[in-house]
């Protein structure tokens, strides 16, 4: 049965580590689109390190006798990149070995720069004959960053895998509790050490990341509204709200844990409904201030609100 727990537990961390992967706004995107005989077919390129010089290539099926000029569309400096109409202009050339390739050359500037792009096929008079861009007719963003030293990225990916094996693990104990078990201490220990780890995962390992790949620090709140920060800051709030809740038992004194053994296995599951809505959201997606401020102070005040009411409960009992 041990070894059951364990190996559903890699199952699950598996494949909720490949949802946060999919779901990641930093990696290459396919994009395909048509308009006036002309087909785009495009994989992405939203990144380069610093200083580097990177290559965009776009295939474009369609006429391209009589002078016609597909063209990469930027965003300069200090521009308003809404004004899709104020980009620069510059001509794409053909790829040496594909057909119907097209390609570009950008040189990515200091790390947490950026521009926005798109594309444009013109006639010989200058005349636009079709445009892409994404779906929503925003333009793509081309993002630079800096290089982060392989000890740190290889140490931080391993404590956020090990963070959502032991979430999975307490969960799959939880499930046990909620049924009728007793024996909270499994959860304890399991929302401990994935509370440890996503501390030293998101903390000491996670700013010098921020650090070497964007130039800032911490941007969770109340320091910042970056939302793969917050991600990982309420993350850790709840896993040490479980573990805070559960301390009793992991002490061994389960007489002091602060709830049942069935509603500390309801809050063990929640660890993993959290995590699972933390993974479900985009990474690299960005909301506004406001939003995100709201929606973290009140996830904290309600976690805060239920650990102060469920500990005076207990006292008074």
């Amino acid at each position: 049965m041990k070894y059951t727990r364990i190996i559903i537990a890699l199952i699950l961390t598996i494949a909720m580590l490949v949802i946060a992967r999919n779901n990641s706004r930093g990696r290459p995107e396919y994009y395909s689109h048509q308009e006036n005989g002309y087909t785009f077919e495009y994989w992405s390129v939203p990144k380069a390190l610093e200083f580097t010089n990177a290559t965009i290539p776009l295939t474009i099926k369609g006429d391209f006798s009589n002078n016609i000029q597909p063209t990469f569309r930027r965003s300069a400096e200090g521009a308003d990149i809404a004004r899709l109409d104020g980009y620069e202009s510059h001509p794409m050339t053909a790829c040496d070995s594909a057909a119907d390739c097209f390609q570009i050359g950008v040189t990515a500037g200091e790390k947490n720069g950026r521009f926005y792009y798109y594309f444009e096929v013109l006639d010989s008079s200058g005349a636009v004959l079709a445009t892409f861009a994404d779906s929503d007719g925003s333009p793509f963003m081309f993002r630079y960053i800096g290089a982060v030293p392989n000890i740190i990225t290889v140490t931080h990916i391993a404590l956020i895998f090990a963070t959502v094996f032991f979430v999975a693990l307490g969960t799959i104990h939880s499930i046990g509790l909620v049924n009728g078990g007793t024996n909270v201490k499994p959860l304890a220990i399991y929302s401990f050490l994935a509370a440890a780890c996503a501390f030293l995962g998101g903390y000491p390992f996670g700013i010098p990341m921020n650090w070497y790949a964007f130039g800032g620090l911490w941007e969770g709140v109340p320091f910042g509204s970056d939302a793969t920060d917050n991600k990982t800051q309420l993350l850790f709030v709840y896993l040490l709200f479980v573990t805070l809740a559960t301390f009793g038992s992991l002490r061994g004194k389960s007489a002091k844990d602060i709830f049942s053994a069935k509603t500390s296995g309801w809050f063990g599951i929640g660890s993993f409904a959290v995590m699972l809505f933390i993974y479900l959201i985009p990474h690299s997606i960005q909301f506004s201030s406001g939003l995100t401020y709201a929606f973290c102070y009140s996830f904290i005040g309600i976690v805060v609100l239920i650990y102060l009411v469920g500990r005076i409960r207990r006292a008074r009992a």
